[in-house]
């Protein structure tokens, strides 16, 4: 997955409600209320101190280090300067001192509300005269009261040469994606001379860029996307020719009526068999006429094009596998959805097949099962992009021609569309979704509400069949009567996020056994809300835990069936 790709799908991530994503917020002030776990709403910022140095050994000063995304049990999302932090805690860049000393501040809870804690920090390190090196995870706190150590290497710069007609092109015009991870930073750092543009150095190795010619927000020339390979010395130079852009055209199938309503067109580059992970990818999106027409006006010189659309009523069908997929065939599974392909060197205009969106109709209920209004319901469909990243689907219209001209993501994002796959709930507590075919998940925004939790997630699990309408019911209890937090070293071990704490815990003899035991348990239940099997699977949880001498978390999952099993009693009544 490149860069750009990545950083858009963790940003889609937490766009997305706490139902179902990583999260992020929250410190906490223990309250000895009799109950283990409880916190009062105080987030507490922790230190992670971090040493620069070359790879001489020598301290590196002068160097920014971003922190841009946390992780949890729960997963790894952005880090947002914005509406959708759950920190309640700004990320702030910091600049070694001359010893290449920095101290970075994190939350220590990743999502405030839920008490979610934060057990890992994403950062970046940027230093004009060294290479960009790739995104740096670490796990906090950190084992020892040592620092965490960053080495830059010096690099190579490399200098484009544009053309235009063989001859040398006005570089005031000209912008360009390296696949050097700083290209996406709010500054590209590019060198204008009359000539030529000079990036920052970079690792020798193999590369790539692409380079557009823009008057205003309007691209006229592209080049394609290059790939090349850096020796180790002080500088390399590139030669880049750019053609004029040829408009590319296009039509939704005609089983879409007509006139197309809120039709959008999400596009991006597929990249080529064998190419790395940061291999420059172009993305943008168009809108789609009330004909079902549709025009791109420029796109990089011969580079095929994946496509995903969606319109009222209607989604793109999932695209056959290219010549260039180097993964494992899809299964039958039809929750995959994956985007058409085209290569823009063919004539005529490119036809994207569509299929109908399937209904589901949520009932929102309390626990008296009376109807809950104004509650937000949402699901979450994923594209699988070819060879690349994965995104919530037409989730983020972002264009590309802004965002390579500004070098800013959140202007570069247009929101004349509503949020796809969401609707809020009426008197009645019903809403209808709009939602692909397949197994889905569903979950809840609301200030007041909030869906129980099933194995560590706040969801509802939903099989939606071509033609017919698919009807579901949630049950809600009042926000705060449990949190995900509860559920963290759970999450860490049974989920496989990656946990310091939850690799450990699943290299022990046994305890990977017991968890699949009680993943599997609920997978297959009719009911998930089921006290008798929460209890049975609580028990197992708790035995995992106690098998490890974990006790006190043993006891608190002995506690969790103890009180389903006086619950199902109860019902029994």
């Amino acid at each position: 997955m490149t860069i750009a790709k990545r950083f858009c799908a963790v940003l889609l991530l937490l766009s997305i409600s706490t139902t179902h994503c990583c999260i992020a917020t929250e410190p906490a002030t223990s309250v000895d209320d009799g109950k283990s776990d409880r916190f009062a709403a105080v987030q507490v910022m922790e230190s992670l101190p971090i040493r620069v140095i070359d790879s001489k050994g020598e301290p590196v000063s002068g160097a920014t280090i971003t922190p841009w995304a946390l992780r949890s049990a729960q997963g790894h999302g952005r880090w947002p300067n914005g509406e959708y932090d759950r920190t309640h805690a700004q990320p702030e860049s910091v600049v070694t001192s001359g010893a290449g000393d920095a101290i970075i501040e994190y939350p220590f809870f990743k999502d405030l509300g839920e008490g979610v804690r934060t057990i890992g920090v994403s950062i970046f390190v940027d230093h004009r005269d060294f290479a960009f090196p790739d995104a740096i995870h670490i796990d906090v706190p950190l084992e020892s009261d040592l620092v965490y150590e960053v080495i830059l290497d010096k690099g190579v710069a490399v200098e484009l040469h544009p053309t235009i007609d063989s001859e040398i092109a006005d570089t005031s015009k000209l912008f360009a994606y390296g696949s050097d991870g700083r290209s996406w930073m709010p500054s590209d750092a590019i060198e204008r001379t009359e000539t030529s543009l000079r990036l920052p150095p970079i690792k020798p190795g193999g590369h790539s860029v692409l380079v557009a010619r823009m008057e205003g927000d309007r691209i006229t020339h592209f080049s394609e996307i290059l790939d090349f390979d850096v020796p180790q010395r002080d500088t390399f130079a590139v030669e880049v020719p750019l053609s004029p852009v040829t408009p590319i055209q296009g039509v939704l199938s005609d089983n879409v009526p007509r006139p197309v309503i809120a039709g959008r067109i999400n596009l991006s580059t597929l990249p080529p068999s064998g190419a790395s992970d940061n291999r420059v990818e172009w993305d943008t999106w168009v809108p789609i006429q009330a004909d079902g027409t549709f025009t791109v006006e420029a796109w990089p010189m011969d580079e095929k094009i994946q496509v995903i659309a969606l319109c009222d009523g209607f989604i793109a069908s999932s695209g056959e596998s290219p010549a260039e997929y180097e993964g494992p065939r899809d299964s039958a599974n039809t929750h995959v959805i994956r985007p058409q392909v085209f290569d823009p060197l063919d004539e005529g205009p490119i036809t994207i097949e569509m299929t109908p969106l399937v209904n589901c109709l949520v009932k929102a209920v309390d626990e008296d099962a009376e109807p809950v209004a104004g509650v937000t319901v949402e699901a979450w469909p994923n594209v699988i992009w070819w060879n690349s990243g994965a995104q919530i689907y037409c989730g983020s219209l972002m264009k590309g021609e802004r965002r390579m001209r500004y070098r800013d993501y959140d202007s570069s994002i247009d929101k004349g569309f509503p949020q796809p796959f969401r609707a809020t709930t009426d008197r009645n507590g019903i809403a209808t979704l709009e939602l692909p075919e397949g197994n889905r998940s569903v979950g809840v925004i609301s200030d007041s509400y909030e869906l129980p939790i099933i194995l560590g997630r706040r969801y509802k699990k939903v099989n939606l069949i071509p033609g017919d309408t698919t009807e579901v019911t949630i049950q809600l209890h009042p926000r705060g009567t449990e949190r995900l937090g509860d559920w963290d070293k759970l999450a860490g071990v049974v989920f496989g996020c990656s946990t310091r704490e939850g690799r450990r815990i699943r290299a022990l003899p046994g305890v990977s056994e017991k968890m699949e035991e009680f993943a599997v348990r609920f997978r297959d239940a009719k009911s998930q809300s089921d006290p008798k099997l929460l209890a049975d699977a609580f028990a197992v949880v708790a035995s995992a835990f106690a098998d490890i001498e974990d006790f006190g978390e043993a006891a608190r999952w002995y506690q969790k069936a103890a009180e389903q099993v006086e619950a199902a009693e109860a019902a029994n009544k």
